[in-house]
């Protein structure tokens, strides 16, 4: 599969810059607050987009979430989560925003539904969704022989 490789010029590279500064400080904002990254584990809540990291102590930190998109890693295909036609219609207007965008400001990064990258693209590519829709920061996480990209949506007691 050959798929068209969208442009990369000077206004892309500054949104990607301000996203990810802005999703640095959010992870920092994560760590400092709530311990993030010195957890031993984590499940995943797939129905209620929910992941709970926790320690053998008993502490943990529960995050909302929202999958922006997926990877092949075999195939290096990107798959927008917006281009899934099974997703609520709440789901679908909360990603179409990053679409939108993506039209708006000819980004095809962000507008074409399915993409050849590799992963370090795939982070950016989330890093600006996260930006976009003002995340408490990413995370990958891996289901069967796909990694789903996610944006935390809120810090839940």
């Amino acid at each position: 599969m050959s798929l068209e490789k969208p442009k990369i010029d000077e206004s892309f590279r500054v949104l990607h810059a301000k996203a990810h500064e802005y999703i640095t400080d959010q992870q920092e904002i994560l760590e400092e607050q709530h311990a993030f990254g010195q957890f031993s584990s984590y499940t995943v809540d797939w129905e209620n987009n929910i992941i709970s990291f926790s320690n053998e102590d008993n502490s943990n930190l529960n995050l909302a979430f929202q999958i922006v998109g997926s990877l092949d890693p075999e195939k290096s295909i990107w798959t927008w989560r917006w281009d899934n036609p099974e997703i609520s219609e709440a789901e679908k207007e909360e990603l179409d925003i990053i679409k939108n965008y993506g039209a708006f400001y000819d980004f095809g990064y962000l507008s074409n539904p399915k993409l050849e990258i590799d992963t370090p693209i795939a982070w950016a590519l989330t890093a600006i969704s996260g930006y976009l829709r003002i995340s408490k920061g990413i995370f990958r996480i891996q289901k069967d022989t796909e990694a789903q990209f996610v944006y935390f949506k809120e810090v839940l007691a």
